[in-house]
């Protein structure tokens, strides 16, 4: 792929590539039909009409050597090639069997032997220009006939190819837009793995999601899948209601959303885990308890109904696939002992522990008598942790960063993520602003941070005695 015809894609207009999708052959037979995930998204976007609710919006900033974008984006096409999942289109008569297993008569995934991305090059002048720039990619609707459902943005630093006042190297900006029903944050990685490949390294297998799709329906026929279903049928049963909203949940939201952000001390993200890790607990799981205790003081109950993400990669053969199998589960958390930050992470333990040996059973599947208004039949509030770690990734040399941006939706009424890292933890409260005031969701926000803030205290006093007790043994 050369630089020039690179460069010719990004610069066709919209009906020139149009024409260039009818010249294309199609791949016949294809996956067949929408996963069970990939019909929630269908659905969701005639809920919220052209909202970019389910669009995943990226931004890479690359800091610290000179960065090729020509070769940048033919890394990029080479992987929309390699991956079924980007070359695929969504066709629909409207028509729907409603069995339940995802089949949808009327609504049929095509890949095509080639469909290139949107390719657009421009100069952003820093951080601000770039997350705009990202976000106008985000909020143009997608079509989901003619594709492409993925559209990258390559801009250089207004110091590139030089080094500004005080000597540091220039800045490059990579945008990634793309709908759900291709591609994850798993799909995400997988992308960024790609780019920063070694020259000397050819690129790894590129399993096809059609395998991913067929496997999982066979799954959900096999006796485990049987067993599964009938594991989270009994863990939803009597669910306690929805969390109470600022205004009535209905047809009228249309997922607009804004978030409260906060963050949290080196302190207190290091009291969590240790915590946790003396209840022979992960990290996830103390943050989690702190959310329960958070949602439960505002619910007015112990018992809440949470949502959680898995990756949906469990089975072999499907870390290297690109296109959705994000998984997205219920945890319900009622049993709360004495009501303290240990109690309730063994009770988050227990939960979780229980719900692993079932995670690969669809979400979208699970039978229960709550139902939710809105993009998710049974979810209301979901909890996502993301442990950023220490590393980083390096792309031809240069230091990538990621911005996951607000785009002023909300996939589902509520959502609570930590982010925590080598300074301590990062979060925020997405909310949908049809539902809940900010001044309801900064409360919960505020209480939260507490309630984190004095179970690491706790731990920390535990350990404290702990040490104390050794010493005198």
């Amino acid at each position: 792929m050369t630089a020039d015809l690179v460069a010719r894609l990004a610069a066709l207009t919209p009906e020139q590539r149009a024409l260039i999708r009818e010249r294309i052959p199609r791949v016949p037979g294809g996956q067949g039909r929408l996963t069970p995930g990939q019909l929630r998204l269908w659905e969701t976007r005639r809920w919220v009409a052209d909202r970019p609710v389910d669009v995943v919006c990226q931004v890479v900033r690359l800091t610290g050597a000179p960065v090729d974008l020509d070769l940048l984006a033919e890394r990029v096409l080479g992987f929309v090639q390699a991956h079924e999942a980007l070359r695929t289109t969504f066709e629909s008569d409207g028509d729907r069997t409603g069995d339940g297993t995802g089949a949808v008569a009327g609504v049929r995934p095509v890949v095509h032997a080639q469909l290139p991305p949107r390719v657009v090059r421009t100069r952003c002048a820093g951080a601000d220009e770039a997350h705009a720039l990202a976000r106008e990619l985000a909020a143009e609707p997608f079509d989901l006939a003619n594709g492409p459902l993925l559209r990258v943005g390559l801009a250089e630093g207004t110091a590139a190819g030089g080094a500004p006042e005080g000597g540091a190297a220039g800045e490059a900006w990579l945008l990634v837009v793309v709908h759900n029903l291709v591609f994850d944050a798993w799909s995400f990685e997988l992308l960024l793995d790609e780019l920063a490949r070694p020259a000397d390294t050819g690129p790894v297998a590129a399993p096809a999601f059609g395998g991913f799709a067929h496997e999982q329906r066979r799954w959900l026929e096999s006796d485990a899948g049987r067993a599964a279903a009938a594991y989270w049928t009994s863990e939803v049963a009597e669910a306690p209601p929805p969390l109470p909203t600022d205004r009535p949940r209905g047809s009228g939201t249309g997922r607009r959303g804004a978030r409260v952000e906060f963050t949290l001390s080196r302190a207190v993200a290091d009291g969590i885990a240790a915590a946790a890790q003396r209840e022979a607990a992960t990290a996830y799981t103390g943050w989690l308890a702190v959310a329960w205790a958070a949602l439960a003081e505002y619910g007015g109950r112990d018992d809440v109904l949470l949502g959680t993400f898995t990756a949906g990669r469990d089975r072999p053969g499907t870390t290297d696939v690109v296109g959705y199998l994000l998984n997205v589960l219920p945890v319900r958390l009622r049993d709360a002992g004495d009501g303290s930050h240990a109690a309730r992470t063994r009770a988050a333990r227990t939960v979780t522990r229980a719900g692993l040996a079932h995670a690969s059973y669809p979400g979208e599947l699970i039978a229960g008598r709550r139902r939710v208004p809105g993009t998710h039949p049974l979810l209301d509030a979901v909890f996502v942790f993301d442990n950023l770690g220490e590393g980083g990734r390096e792309i031809q040399g240069a230091r990538a960063h990621t911005d996951d941006l607000d785009k002023g939706t909300a996939r589902y009424d509520l959502t609570l993520a930590v982010y925590p890292g080598p300074d301590g933890a990062q979060g925020w409260l997405e909310y949908d602003t049809d539902l809940y005031d900010e001044a309801t969701v900064r409360r919960i926000a505020e209480r939260f941070t507490a309630l984190a803030g004095k179970a690491a205290e706790a731990g920390t006093t535990a350990e404290a005695g702990k040490a104390v007790e050794g010493g005198q043994g």
